[in-house]
């Protein structure tokens, strides 16, 4: 048995299909109406608890620049602070991930801790010295979640590309564990490039403005992120996804963006070295 209603869901791709094939949109329409209208559409017709689109922003953190119902943000929460989950893996292999359960899935066995609100797991990729600010260790408190909404279960997520490689990712949200039909997915996967090709005439046609800004940033420093990402993994022989979390948490430590970190990782020729070269001063 399928959830998918085809015919109402095909009449209203086609319509937002249309829509953002063309650099014009009707009086009064912005690019956050028409994800939004992708994201209802999708909610509604799979039917989800909650779906979103998710943009890396300069900090590297995936967050959501559109949603409906509140699990894609507590989703975007627990993967930020363990930087491990089918959005990031999404986002940095540039995959489709579909999970039954994630609180239980072993492929991200910190993330379903991180949605109970448990203590983070130690890390093992960050260098000697360098203090995650997000694990509870240094005194400080786990962030707080997303309320509103329980807590997601089924998940799957999609990446968005732009100019030939992903920028972010489709997140679509089940509240019990369930496994998605492949039918599912290729909604999915069709909604994510529906919202790539808005988002690149967004990007084209608007300067200014949030999704452009976010989507930009993504665009600008996706190479050097991912040529600091190959340097890690051949170095630590460690996993894409591993290798980022570790860029991200020394990031986050720093307090500096993740592009600038990953200059120093490539210029430095070291994880360690970097982190301390790009460490913001204390105050």
């Amino acid at each position: 048995m399928t959830d998918v209603d085809p015919d109402a869901l095909r009449a209203g791709l086609a319509r937002l299909q249309q829509l953002a094939a063309s650099a014009e949109t009707p009086t009064g329409t912005t690019t956050a109406d028409t994800l939004g209208e992708i994201l209802s559409s999708l909610r509604s017709a799979l039917p989800l608890a909650s779906a979103g689109l998710m943009l890396r922003d300069p900090d590297g953190r995936l967050t959501c620049v559109a949603w409906t119902g509140s699990a894609s943000r507590t989703l975007e929460e627990a993967e930020d602070e363990v930087v491990s989950g089918p959005a990031t893996d999404a986002q940095v292999l540039g995959i489709v991930r579909a999970s039954a359960d994630v609180t239980v899935d072993p492929r991200w066995p910190t993330l379903g801790p991180a949605l109970s609100g448990e203590p983070a797991a130690p890390q093992d990729e960050l260098p000697a010295g360098i203090d995650d600010p997000a694990s509870p260790t240094d005194g400080g408190t786990p962030p707080e979640r997303a309320t509103g909404g329980g807590s997601p279960r089924a998940v799957a997520t999609v990446p968005v590309s732009v100019a030939g490689g992903p920028v972010g990712c489709l997140v679509a949200v089940r509240e019990e564990a369930r496994a998605w039909e492949p039918s599912q997915l290729e909604v999915l996967e069709s909604s994510a490039r529906l919202a790539a090709g808005l988002l690149q005439t967004a990007a084209a046609a608007e300067s200014t403005g949030r999704l452009a800004e976010q989507l930009q940033h993504a665009l600008d420093h996706r190479v050097v992120v991912e040529r600091a990402v190959g340097y890690l993994m051949a170095q630590q022989d460690v996993d894409a996804t591993a290798a980022f979390g570790a860029l991200r948490r020394a990031s986050r430590s720093a307090r500096r963006r993740v592009a600038d970190v990953a200059e120093a990782v490539l210029s430095l020729g070291g994880l360690e070295a970097a982190a301390g070269a790009v460490r913001a001063p204390a105050g």
